[in-house]
């Protein structure tokens, strides 16, 4: 929605950076908080600070593909991370962390570098963010892409109750190593 700053933190340095440039801004902010972070425990730094909103942060330089995701998914990323250095799989790690405003230069930048871009998102894939942004990365980097951009979605299906269930529906990283291999091959 235009006018709306919108963020969405994966960890709680980023959590708590965010909320408070969000809490300082005159304009509205809607930050998205995923309840499966809650137990997610991290380092905070002893000094106040703020986090300013349009800065995408490069979580892990690499050189094969870059791997864009925000909020609960980085954890799901960071496990596939691991799985794909393994088989010497480089890659570029981008936390996007604001959604709007965006920072496509950081985004475009890494995906001219890598030439391969893989979006792990939780929501389901048909008018969402990760579309978003695979239009704006096909747009801007076209030319630069050697493979067709990834997206890795919830299955397009109601949410179940069941946790197996759930646990199906939902990206995981084993999809998330799979794209990454199609979009290398």
């Amino acid at each position: 929605m235009p006018g709306l700053l919108t963020v969405a933190p994966s960890n709680p340095k980023d959590a708590y950076g965010l909320l408070k440039t969000a809490i300082r801004n005159d304009n509205p902010v809607i930050f998205l908080e995923s309840e499966k972070l809650y137990n997610v425990q991290g380092e905070l730094p002893e000094e106040e600070f703020t986090i300013e909103f349009g800065k995408a942060n490069i979580v892990q330089e690499g050189n094969d593909v870059t791997i864009l995701t925000w909020s609960y998914t980085m954890q799901i990323v960071l496990e596939a991370v691991a799985l794909l250095e393994k088989e010497n799989i480089s890659v570029e790690l981008i936390d996007v962390r604001s959604l709007h405003p965006l920072d496509e230069d950081t985004i475009i930048k890494s995906v001219q570098k890598t030439n391969h871009a893989v979006i792990v998102q939780e929501a389901w894939p048909i008018a969402s963010f990760g579309d978003h942004l695979t239009r704006v990365i096909s747009t801007k980097a076209f030319d630069y892409l050697d493979a067709p951009v990834e997206l890795i979605s919830s299955k397009p299906v109601p949410m179940p109750y069941s946790f197996p269930l759930e646990e199906a529906t939902l990206p995981s990283a084993a999809r998330v190593g799979k794209a990454v291999k199609r979009c290398l091959s």
